[in-house]
């Protein structure tokens, strides 16, 4: 948002000094043409498109039904988590989720740096106004905006979730898995202080951070279709280029980034108690149903390009009903 740094966001999603970044405020891409990639005929971006396209009215629960579908159909096997939450802390959570989903979407393009630099310049732009109290017809600023009257949205957290998305720019997938770790985490923290305020625990951060590696995981065959898939350049060699790898190299990928992640969600499981009361349901079905699609994902091994894991219906339905009573 205006007033950051307008640095590069380092390996932990922070300024990094000596790589300066300009937030371009005179020359924006002009259409969707600059977004000549994979993802511009996928269903994806058709989601976007419904948070782009200005609404006939600006009521709120109208903006609200947009957004909660397209939190829904993004989070997938993590949906049912939102209906563990209250009314108010569930529209709090879509209209983030739809925020941030638009966000990082512009990070992760293939376009030019600076086209991709100053379509989240001016998201954030378009944020800052609708904050303000001036929101545009689009259904997530017209919600953000609402949930700003209500409780207003912590500035900084939203400026680290700008530099995050920034960081995704400028750092592509350079850096080993320590650094793709930090950049995980800085985002998970600055999505969990968004959601949660300032003083969010660091169990939220943590296993919003967890989720996110796990999701990356699960597209993995995406991310390299589209030569962006999401794990560390060591663990892919070539993966950026288009290579073709063996399907032993990305097992052991997916391996690795398997065990990473198991004992983070397993310390983010054990710091649900931390977390705020109307949350905690919603966080016990999420570290359950992220560690069954961990233990899948380990046992598909490459197979996770071609057939992604995911939890039958009746599962989600056990998962909720366990997490509701905190069992």
């Amino acid at each position: 948002m205006p007033g950051s740094s307008g640095e590069g966001a380092g390996e932990g999603g922070g300024p990094r000094r000596g790589v300066p970044v300009e937030r371009v405020r005179d020359e924006h891409p002009e259409g969707d043409s600059w977004r000549a990639d994979a993802l511009a005929a996928s269903r994806h971006s058709r989601l976007l498109d419904e948070l782009r396209r200005p609404l006939e009215d600006h009521r709120p629960e109208r903006a609200a039904e947009v957004c909660g579908d397209v939190a829904r159909a993004v989070l997938r096997d993590f949906a049912p988590a939102l209906i563990l939450l209250p009314a108010a802390e569930r529209r709090r959570a879509q209209a983030l989720a739809a925020y941030a989903l638009t966000l990082f979407d512009f990070a992760g393009q293939t376009g030019l740096e600076g086209e991709r630099l100053s379509q989240i310049n001016r998201w954030e732009f378009e944020l800052e106004a609708a904050l303000s109290g001036r929101p545009a017809g689009q259904p997530v600023w017209v919600l953000l905006a609402e949930e700003e009257r209500r409780r207003p949205w912590p500035r900084e957290a939203l400026d680290a979730l700008g530099d995050a998305a920034r960081s995704v720019v400028v750092r592509g997938r350079g850096g080993g898995s320590g650094a793709a770790g930090h950049a995980a985490a800085a985002t998970g923290k600055a999505l969990a202080a968004a959601l949660l305020g300032a003083e969010a625990p660091a169990a939220a951060g943590g296993l919003a951070a967890a989720l996110l590696r796990l999701r990356r995981l699960q597209d993995l065959g995406e991310g390299l279709r589209r030569r962006r898939p999401g794990l560390p350049g060591e663990d892919l060699p070539g993966a950026d280029r288009g290579e073709a790898l063996p399907a032993e190299t990305i097992a052991k990928a997916v391996a690795a980034e398997c065990a990473r992640l198991a004992p983070e969600l397993a310390a983010a499981r054990t710091g649900v108690p931390s977390l705020p009361a109307p949350y905690r349901s919603a966080a016990r079905y999420l570290a359950r149903a992220a560690a069954r699609l961990l233990a899948k994902t380990e046992r598909l091994g490459a197979g996770v390009v071609d057939s992604p894991p995911s939890l039958g219906a009746l599962a989600r339905v056990g998962l909720v009903l366990r997490s509701r009573w905190g069992r």
